[in-house]
């Protein structure tokens, strides 16, 4: 599909609530079962029931500025299951083009700040694809921060990661590219890379999160390197499994395949 023919489906997946939302659980290194959040993670299910990943649909709604309509859309989503699932904590992505402090933001602001129990349940992570607005998206953030929400930074390391934590400041959770991992498993010697990532995200945020982990070896390398959480396909005993919520079941929620 041509990027027209990709935005289009992803409205209509919209207006039609064909927009899956799978959790994925940041698990602690020292204790698996103890979760810091989950993040909820889009997929598309298009017209013909095919299902569309973040890396397909992102970049043409980015390139037609089109994310915005997006983000809002599935934040709304993810505030209505903080409603409805008052002890779990949930995180969404926001690309960095969509995180300017303008009129289009305002109701979800208002909504959040007579809403405390669910803003602090709430992670907005900024997202690596594009460049962070200079100063406007620190507004943002900062805005997001005051009505009690935490913001991350994701794929740090990747993309406008890094650049989009120093521009932020003060995030409070700085998430690591699951690619220093993937260099660390075809034999790269990305060891000493992780432990630089680890520490210098430690310099910027009050949490580190490893992603990318698959195999306890990975786990046993983020543990190695400083990081006290982690996220990716590895279950362990007692962790929520991966695309499950806080009691084990997975989002379903109008699905049509």
């Amino acid at each position: 599909m041509v990027d027209m023919e990709l935005a289009e489906e992803v409205l209509g997946a919209m207006r039609e609530d064909r927009v899956l939302l799978r959790r994925e659980p940041v698990c602690s290194v020292a204790n698996p079962s103890h979760v810091l959040y989950h993040e909820c993670l889009a997929t598309v299910v298009d017209g013909r029931g095919e299902h569309l990943r973040p890396s397909q649909f992102i970049p043409p709604l980015e390139q037609l500025q089109l994310m915005r309509a997006f983000d809002r859309y599935v934040v709304r989503r993810v505030v209505a299951m903080l409603r409805e699932e008052p002890r779990v904590r949930l995180g969404v992505n926001v690309s960095a083009q969509s995180a300017v402090p303008d009129v289009v933001w305002q109701a979800q602001f208002a909504e959040l700040e007579h809403a405390p129990e669910v803003a602090l349940r709430l992670v907005v992570e900024i997202t690596e694809t594009a460049r962070l607005e200079r100063h406007q998206g620190r507004r943002f953030c900062n805005r997001l921060q005051q009505v009690g929400c935490s913001v991350a930074v994701d794929d740090f390391g990747a993309g406008y990661g890094v650049e989009t934590a120093i521009e932020i400041r003060s995030p409070d959770i700085i998430k690591i590219d699951a690619s220093v991992l993937g260099a660390m498993r075809r034999g790269e010697c990305a060891a000493a890379r992780l432990v630089r990532m680890v520490q210098l995200a430690g310099d910027l945020a009050g949490e580190v999160v490893v992603e990318g982990v698959e195999a306890p070896e990975d786990l046993e390398r983020v543990h190695a390197a400083g990081a006290a959480w982690w996220q990716g396909r590895l279950v362990t005993p007692g962790a929520v499994p991966s695309g499950a919520d806080s009691n084990g079941n997975t989002d379903r929620t109008k699905q049509k395949h």
